[in-house]
């Protein structure tokens, strides 16, 4: 039923117009001056009129109808005090109150709950109360027309209620606004499921700590976000150990207009990295799910987000370079170029991933063909790759390869065994030969479909301390597969006068032999188990630049698997399958050593799923466990409990006395 009053209903609407506008003021024209001090000012003027028509409808009326009007006039006077409180939590309050950094912060923390908490238990109580009082008798000002006829009609008591409610309503409310906000400062994370943000890795802390310039990273999301703890935790966790040169700031694309529309920020879940100021400044953005369920599974970032932000830090940290790929001889990057009756004897190999991992490397990669290489190699190349030429490279292609390593250049070679074997005038160079046979182990391999051939699938944990393998011998497991592998030889140097350093980075186990007869098994008359070398690092000697300064020679990298860079298919073990690069973390550091970046090799950190693998009397144990013992253990505990309940004495009934 409704009710008289002193003033009409509306009054309370033009306190929410006016809070709106601030709202509208403060948050989405937050960006431009002009007009968010127009729409905050003009809210304020609205809340501050309403507040004083209630104060005057209140004095002006007596009764049931005047302790309704103190009641409302309450609740504006605590929407006053929430916009107070709201004021002194901007940025000109704060420059004024000059707090530290720290002191800011929690000045922040406890100001914004203190407002939200004043204002929703000011608001809540006026709705309710409105919508107690109705709209039908109320459409105007009744001011000094009381009469106990009229006061008949206010029921205060309910007035009051439904007040008291309001506020219990929203201090319940504010308590979960400051659990959330103990909650967040707290920060304690207990995940007890698999996944976890890939923490910082190596080379992420080490490009941070060889930059000359700071680096900023500017998180656009949503003030309340999931997501946004995992990817500021992880950045925090890279900045602890920068020595300041990496900073965050968190923003909201629609507060900051201005600087999300400087960095094309267009949407929630975006990063950007900045480094440098003016004209020399540098940013890369990446892009991040802000649901948290999609951003850690399928193709989410968080689970490998240490490699998603290695990939950004190296764009920014130095210009992109080139990296020329040969084709042309039927290499396994360029399939089409293997002539048509060797197709058969050589398999088909893609390198899908290895590109896509020298992009995210910095690097262009662009095709190095027969008639390009004849010449010379480009000026611009800061590697040239050869993967496994099916055809023998022209005399003069092997000289424009030598006379660029003469000059500095950086060189990769991975070789095959089904592929042609010859290195031209490099052996010489480079001081190294392959043997064309397939390495076999029967004892160390990787049981695949439980055949001889098996063997070829042998493994390796024989790597030496140098830049190009330092991931590689730290990794967990400590194991390399490699896949129809041959081997190299040492040979002599044709300039024993300036001969190079070289390094065998990668043999192979004790038991391994090359099967020169290709039956899979040993022959102790013709083959011999040995550690093979499979990799090798050659660096050329000291050279002087046009200053007559001195500058480093070449540097190349032999390998006798060109498999460890070719597309793999691998089950996770939770039905899914993806293509990878198996010897990625070698792949980065090879490219990184022979690019002169050694300083930032390390170990990039996923936390991908990893395949689970049993064998059949594994699988045999885990069925009996979960089938058998698990029931069985539920019969004992029933068993014993009821044996137990049984033994107890019998409670004799307390007697009553009347």
């Amino acid at each position: 039923m409704a009710m008289r009053t002193a003033t009409p209903w509306w009054l309370s609407l033009v306190l929410g117009i006016g809070l709106a506008l601030v709202f509208l003021g403060e948050r989405l024209f937050a960006h431009t001056g002009g007009m968010r001090g127009i729409m905050t000012m003009l809210g304020v003027v609205l809340v501050i009129g309403a507040t004083g028509v209630r104060a005057w409808g209140m004095v002006g009326s007596t009764g049931a109808r005047r302790r309704v009007e103190r009641t409302l006039l309450l609740c504006h006077i605590g929407t006053l005090l929430g916009l107070f409180l709201y004021a002194l939590t901007t940025n000109f309050a704060t420059q004024k109150l000059a707090f530290s950094e720290s002191g800011t912060q929690h000045w922040l923390g406890a100001l914004t709950v203190l407002y939200a908490v004043v204002l929703f238990a000011s608001i809540v109580p006026v709705l309710m109360i409105e919508l107690s009082l109705g709209q039908a008798l109320r459409t105007n000002f009744e001011i000094g027309q009381t009469s106990d006829v009229q006061d008949a009609f206010v029921e205060y008591p309910r007035v009051r209620d439904v007040g008291w409610s309001g506020i219990t309503v929203a201090l319940a409310a504010a308590f979960l606004m400051v659990t959330c906000q103990v909650a967040s400062q707290r920060n304690v994370q207990r995940d007890v499921s698999y996944f976890k943000t890939a923490a910082p890795g190596e080379s992420s802390r080490k490009i941070v700590e060889a930059s000359a310039d700071p680096i900023k990273v500017l998180l656009f999301f949503p003030e309340t976000n999931a997501v946004k703890e995992q990817v500021k935790d992880y950045f925090e966790s890279l900045a602890s150990s920068s020595g300041g040169k990496l900073t965050i700031e968190t923003h909201d694309r629609f507060v900051n207009a201005e600087l999300a529309g400087k960095y094309k920020v267009t949407k929630d879940g975006v990063i950007v990295l900045v480094k440098g100021t003016g004209d020399k400044e540098k940013s890369q953005t990446l892009d991040v799910d802000v649901e948290i369920e999609k951003a850690r599974k399928g193709s989410g970032k968080l689970r490998n987000f240490d490699k998603e932000v290695n990939s950004v830090l190296m764009k920014i940290a130095r210009d992109k370079r080139k990296a020329y790929v040969m084709t042309g001889h039927g290499e396994i990057n360029d399939q089409e170029s293997v002539p048509v009756d060797l197709k058969g004897r050589v398999p088909e190999r893609r390198t899908t991933v290895f590109k896509k991992r020298l992009g995210e490397l910095n690097y262009e990669v662009k095709d190095l063909g027969l008639m390009d290489l004849a010449k010379d190699v480009p000026d611009d190349a800061t590697l040239v790759i050869m993967l496994a030429p099916t055809l023998a490279l022209q005399p003069a292609e092997w000289e424009a390869l030598d006379r660029y390593l003469v000059k500095g250049g950086r060189v990769m070679i991975a070789l095959d065994p089904k592929a042609e074997a010859s290195m031209g005038v490099l052996e010489g160079r480079l001081g190294l030969k392959f043997l064309n046979a397939d390495l076999t182990d029967d004892q160390a391999f990787l049981p695949q479909r439980g055949t001889p051939a098996d063997r070829r699938f042998a493994i390796t944990q024989q790597f030496s301390a140098h830049a190009s393998t330092t991931s590689l011998s730290r990794s967990v497991d400590k194991g390399l597969v490699l896949i129809d592998s041959g081997a190299l030889e040492d040979v002599p140097f044709s300039n024993p006068a300036a001969a190079p350093t070289k390094t065998v980075t990668i043999r192979s186990q004790e038991s391994a032999f090359l099967d020169y007869n290709n039956n899979f098994n040993f022959d102790a008359t013709m083959e011999k188990r040995q550690r093979w070398n499979l990799a090798a690092a050659v660096e050329g000697p000291k050279l002087k630049d046009k200053d007559g300064k001195d500058k480093d020679g070449f540097r190349a990298l032999v390998f006798a698997d060109v498999d460890l860079f070719a597309d793999a298919l691998v089950s996770s073990g939770m039905g899914r399958a993806a293509v990878v690069l198996v010897s990625g973390p070698l792949l980065d550091d090879s490219v990184r050593w022979l690019g002169g970046e050694e300083q930032f090799v390390g170990e990039s950190v996923s936390e991908d799923d990893k395949p689970l693998k049993h064998t059949k009397d594994q699988d045999a144990k885990w069925f009996t466990l979960t089938v058998v013992a698990g029931p069985l253990l539920v019969l004992v505990f029933g068993l014993v409990g009821t044996w137990a309940r049984r033994r107890r004495p019998a409670t004799k009934p307390t007697e009553v006395k009347p």
